[in-house]
């Protein structure tokens, strides 16, 4: 039976995550350096409480203004945020291609990502029928929670989804609950792998 619904991870697969120029971006934004974003947002721990749900976006707006000095309108914080975002534009064909399946990314972001993403970067958000973000679903893979949820809001049973990610223990954890998972290296190599699955 082919899968009913296909998960995809944002950052290393569906986009070349790049933090550092989400974090130079903000540094220049706020007049500081790209080491104090990292100390004030990534080496506290907040990114981690953010990205399981624990704040909101107006949270994180009031962060960086009171811990960093960021004095832009919440438009401009929507699009550093997303910076650290490269679509890669052979995956998101991929995606394409695989209707009518549904589609859906899952992964770990945190809420202001969340609403940035339709906006800033429509060619990515609107390429799937659902945007599975942790900070919705209360923790980050590989928690069998947060794919146990996925499952559920997509209508699926783990033997009718498939999953791909770039990090090895998302993968083992999607195996071990009976999804069939796909570890991300490049387009080429995923193409040939979902080819395979969706055969006739």
């Amino acid at each position: 039976m082919p899968p009913k619904v296909i998960f995809f991870d944002l950052g290393g697969v569906v986009c070349r995550f790049r933090p550092e120029l989400r974090l130079a971006a903000l540094g220049e934004a706020c007049g500081v350096s790209a080491e104090q974003v990292e100390s004030v947002l990534y080496a506290s721990g907040l990114i981690e409480r953010w990205d399981r749900g624990l704040g909101s976006s107006a949270e994180i707006h009031r962060t960086v203004r009171e811990g960093l000095g960021y004095r832009g309108d919440l438009a401009k914080l929507h699009e550093i945020w997303c910076r650290a975002f490269d679509p890669d534009p052979q995956v998101l064909e991929l995606v394409d291609g695989l209707r009518p399946l549904r589609t859906a990314l899952l992964t770990d972001n945190d809420p202001l990502l969340l609403d940035a993403l339709p906006d800033v970067l429509p060619q990515v958000a609107s390429r799937f029928d659902a945007l599975l973000f942790s900070c919705r679903l209360g923790a980050t893979k590989p928690d069998p929670g947060v794919f146990n949820r996925a499952l559920d809001l997509m209508g699926s049973a783990p033997s009718e989804a498939v999953f791909i990610d770039d990090k090895a223990a998302n993968v083992a954890g999607a195996q071990e609950l009976g999804i069939t998972a796909i570890r991300f290296s490049d387009p080429a190599e995923l193409g040939a792998a979902l080819n395979r699955l969706l055969a006739p």
